[in-house]
């Protein structure tokens, strides 16, 4: 094996796998990372690992696999921090004890990653904000943040409801359209949407909320954070990576590849 154990996954480690440029925050074709897991490793004639067999994600109804070559990466933890590794799709296939596996060629070496950013993929469906008067019930140091920040103030002049437009959506939030008024900043709010049958009623608050001009009319942009994106990721997760497969896939035919 190639370097100290830390530098690449083995056999039955846990990874998380992600699809497109990791390297590049605002990549369209960067997909949701997906848990998955070192079903085998590939060595050449000196020992050394040069691809691996990993459990293939799992979704409900058709999956979509990426192109012969796409970029891959796996993402694991070890004592010196969030590694990753490049890699290259080559096929899927199936073992002889029946797991279905993607076969991955490494592309690159291994490198520290600092940043645990969440995928963002454009995804436009309607979701239904609704805005939180509970605010007594939420932990002191929230409560003040919201004081000083005038969100008590603004609670009165504000509407129970607000029907938006999901611009994208990520793990970890949503950036939507909605109309007036503008939200203000830290607003706690229950966000609701459907995803492939699949819904989600997710807490959540307002990063920013800005106006912005669209043909005929003023619009209201705005980035919401869920309050704790762990709490459903696992069942979020794999439909935006599905969903990010098929963008993919479009957009390359739409170029002629």
């Amino acid at each position: 094996m190639p370097g100290k154990v830390a530098d690449v996954p083995d056999a039955n480690d846990l990874v998380r796998l992600s699809l497109g440029a990791l390297d590049d925050p605002d990549a369209e074709e960067k997909a949701s990372d997906v848990a998955s897991r070192i079903e085998d490793v590939m060595l050449d004639k000196k020992g050394k690992i040069i691809g691996y067999l990993v459990a293939a994600p799992t979704f409900a109804g058709n999956v979509e696999l990426p192109e012969d070559d796409a970029e891959c990466w796996l993402q694991w933890l070890t004592p010196r921090g969030h590694c990753v590794l490049p890699t290259a799709f080559e096929a899927q296939t199936t073992t002889s004890y029946g797991a279905r596996v993607w076969r991955l060629r490494i592309t690159g070496t291994t490198r520290r990653d600092e940043r645990r950013q969440y995928f963002r993929v454009p995804w436009s469906l309607t979701i239904d904000l609704e805005i939180r008067r509970d605010l007594d019930t939420l932990h002191d140091d929230r409560q003040r943040l919201l004081k000083d920040s005038g969100v008590y103030e603004a609670l009165p002049d504000l509407p129970d409801t607000v029907a938006a437009q999901a611009l994208n959506v990520s793990e970890g939030g949503v950036l939507c359209m909605s109309p007036e008024p503008a939200l203000p900043t830290h607003l706690p709010l229950i966000t609701r949407f459907t995803l492939d049958s699949a819904s989600f009623v997710i807490p959540s608050r307002v990063v920013w909320s800005t106006l912005r001009k669209v043909p005929g009319t003023l619009k209201v942009e705005s980035a919401l954070a869920f309050d704790d994106p762990g709490e459903q990721g696992d069942q979020l997760r794999p439909l935006l990576f599905q969903a990010q497969l098929k963008a993919r896939r479009a957009g390359l035919e739409a170029r002629g590849h």
